[in-house]
């Protein structure tokens, strides 16, 4: 089977591609799911509280994982030896492995006191909820190790192993809701999620003992030291982020019930385009953006990226307008005829015909971080990174617990937008053959739309 065998980065890119859009709809699928079967209640939102701070935990490891890990092994295989290598990632795969387990048994014999302080919500709801939130705490342990394995195999050429993961997940998610919603409530999910996870661990030491030969008792902990220090600066910027994804979170379950799920909901469904449109496209162009600053074709650059800016940046305008003015039809249709209170259908509207303005402004954001990395400027990106997510941060902190959760969507786009105005003096400097002129004028008119939109939002 030709996905059992390592593949041409072309191949990787189609079925990884392929492979992602199944196991997205298939997330996207599961979570309707939960709210066409559970609604928008105190439980969904701890619920999703619990599995969200379980994915931060997941991605600051899997940052650097991908950021350090991964291109030090590779090197290791190259210069050193196969065996250096593969002691290399087996002494953190021991390391990934205890820090799982201990965040996993803290979490569990504290479970409650602990998510009373990282969380709004009162003790009173978290203890009514606890079982459920002790079935979700296993993914911590889980995500972790699966990731690491998932980026060894994908570091042999074997690309689709992490999104076969991710479809094994909310496929078991999906069919354990269908089958035991009734019967366990809300645990079917984590409980379908768990048992996907165990099933992919045992595929991912089979597959990697099988097609890669993979000694899992050769290890080493010589190089700790060294990755550790200089994956520091890896995670710094991407801490901030991560803080960026948390704060909202911690905010919003202050609200009434079941406005952390609206919210959730309408993040899921502007999700679906900024998935399928702005991460494939700016994945693909990455690669090719890498290929022509290395073949010093940079005019080839300057036009690619003008083609970018003014058709697809303006086809996400058409789609994010659009997207906006039918916001309450499309989640009647999604969940009108679910569980979902009339004040919660309302609130999913509102949130998403806001939060979706903000996909043009994330598709520039994203192209621009993609093309410094291009050009290996690593310190513009971080400085960047640094300050778009450090003023979404500081908008959180200072608008939500004034103005409530209508301002929770500005409070996410407005750095987008302010960093889609900046970004391209900066590439300016490293491209002069970049032509802007039309670029702001679509830009100007992207905005106005926008602040119209939310002025009208606030102050209507």
């Amino acid at each position: 089977m030709k996905l059992l065998k390592p593949e041409s980065y072309r191949n990787g890119i189609i079925w990884s591609s392929a492979f992602n859009v199944c196991g997205r709809s298939m997330a996207f699928l599961q979570h309707w799911l939960v709210g066409f079967y559970f609604g928008t209640h105190s439980d969904t939102d701890v619920f999703f509280f619990t599995y969200n701070i379980i994915l931060f935990i997941s991605y600051f490891f899997q940052n650097f994982t991908i950021a350090v890990l991964v291109p030090k092994g590779i090197d290791l295989r190259i210069r050193s030896s196969e065996r250096d290598s593969v002691g290399f990632f087996n002494g953190f795969l021991a390391i990934y492995t205890l820090s799982g387990l201990l965040l996993f048994l803290l979490a569990s014999g504290f479970t409650v006191t602990l998510f009373s302080h990282v969380s709004s919500f009162s003790k009173d709801i978290l203890a009514s909820n606890i079982e459920l939130m002790r079935w979700c705490l296993p993914m911590v342990f889980l995500n972790i190790v699966i990731c690491l394995m998932t980026e060894i195999m994908a570091s042999y050429r074997y690309f689709t192993f992490p999104n076969t993961v991710n479809l094994i997940n909310s496929t078991l998610g999906v069919v354990f809701i269908l089958l035991f919603h009734d019967v366990l409530g809300l645990r079917s999910v984590a409980m379908g999620l768990v048992f996907g996870y165990v099933i992919n661990l045992l595929l991912l030491i089979l597959s990697m003992k099988r097609l890669l030969k993979w000694r899992f008792f050769v290890c080493s902990f010589r190089k700790v030291k060294t990755v550790m220090s200089s994956g520091i600066y890896a995670q710094l910027g991407y801490s901030v982020y991560l803080l960026a994804l948390y704060v909202p979170q911690y905010l919003l379950s202050r609200f009434p019930e079941g406005s952390l799920t609206a919210v959730v909901f309408a993040d899921k469904i502007v999700c679906v385009p900024s998935i399928f449109l702005v991460s494939q496209i700016t994945n693909v162009m990455a690669i090719k953006f890498n290929n022509l600053v290395s073949c010093n074709q940079f005019s080839e650059v300057a036009r690619l990226v003008e083609k970018l800016l003014l058709t697809v940046a303006f086809g996400l305008f058409v789609v994010a307008v659009g997207v906006s003015f039918t916001s309450e039809w499309i989640v009647n249709l999604l969940f009108g005829l679910s569980k979902f209170s009339i004040e919660s259908l309302g609130l999913t509207a509102k949130m998403l015909s806001m939060m979706i303005l903000n996909l043009p402004f994330l598709f520039i954001y994203d192209l621009f971080m993609r093309i410094f990395n291009a050009y290996q400027k690593q310190k513009v990106y971080a400085w960047v990174q640094l300050g778009t997510q450090g003023l979404i941060i500081a908008l959180y902190l200072l608008l939500i617990p004034i103005y409530g959760l209508d301002s929770y969507p500005p409070s996410l786009a407005l750095p987008y937008v302010v960093a889609a105005f900046l970004v391209v003096p900066l590439f300016k400097r490293y491209c002069p053959e970049m032509r802007v002129g039309r670029y702001y004028a679509f830009l100007v008119v992207f905005t106005v739309v926008f602040a119209v939109y939310y002025y009208h939002a606030f102050f209507a």
